[in-house]
Formats: C-alpha cells, sequence, structure tokens
C-alpha cells in the first residue's frame, strides 16, 4: 500500500512539474513592440541613413508597416512560423521598398538592411 501510495505520488509529482515548466517557458518569450513603434524606429534610422524625402517617407511607412503586419501575422498563427513565407515577405519589402530608391540609396540600404531586420538569436542555456 505505501509503494503504491509512493508511486501515485511521484507521478503527480512529475506531471504537475511538468506543467510548471512548460507555462514558465511561455512567459518568457518577449513580446514584439507595436507595429507603430516599430515602423517609426525603423524610419528614423533608415532616414537618416539614407536621406529619404518627404514622399519616400509617406510610400515607406507603409511598406513597413504592411511588413511588420505580415510578419506578427505569422508569428501569431500558432506554432513556428514558416521559414519560406517569411523570407518571402521579407523580399516582398525589399523589393517595394527598393523601387523607391535611388541608386546611391540602394547601395547604403544593402549594407544596413541586415542591422535593421534581423533578430538578436537567443542563446540556449
Amino acid at each position: 500500500m505505501k509503494m503504491k501510495t509512493l508511486s501515485v505520488a511521484l507521478l503527480i509529482l512529475f506531471i504537475s512539474s511538468s506543467v510548471y515548466s512548460q507555462n514558465r517557458q511561455r512567459q518568457n518569450t518577449a513580446t514584439p513592440p507595436p507595429v507603430e513603434e516599430r515602423v517609426k524606429t525603423t524610419l528614423e534610422k533608415i532616414t537618416s541613413e539614407l536621406t529619404l524625402s518627404k514622399e519616400q517617407q509617406e510610400s515607406s511607412k507603409e511598406i513597413f508597416t504592411d511588413f511588420f503586419t505580415s510578419i506578427d501575422r505569422l508569428r501569431t498563427s500558432g506554432g513556428r512560423p514558416d521559414r519560406n513565407k517569411m523570407d518571402s515577405i521579407s523580399r516582398k519589402r525589399d523589393k517595394e521598398f527598393e523601387a523607391l530608391l535611388t541608386a546611391e540609396q540602394k547601395k547604403k540600404y544593402v549594407k544596413i538592411k541586415d542591422e535593421l531586420f534581423s533578430r538578436p538569436r537567443r542563446v540556449n542555456q
């Protein structure tokens, strides 16, 4: 009888620790800032680096708003986002944005693009 009680107690302990552990992992995921804030930050950086005109800034705002909204939609759809879809959205952003730029601005954009849109990788501890 003692062995059966001990076994049940250990099973309950194991299950509860697993559930607690999974909940803590979800709590530790960072939520990105709102789309408007990310667009503003991106435009500030790009405008200063590329010296965009007012027309370029307005068009860029639409492009980056669409980009961040689409990426967020993929991330919140559940599970791990499809890398091909994310790459496709990024290529669309680049194509539309580069169409606004002069040749000199395109060269500068290629250099700063990785810095702007790459996410720091989380190191597993």
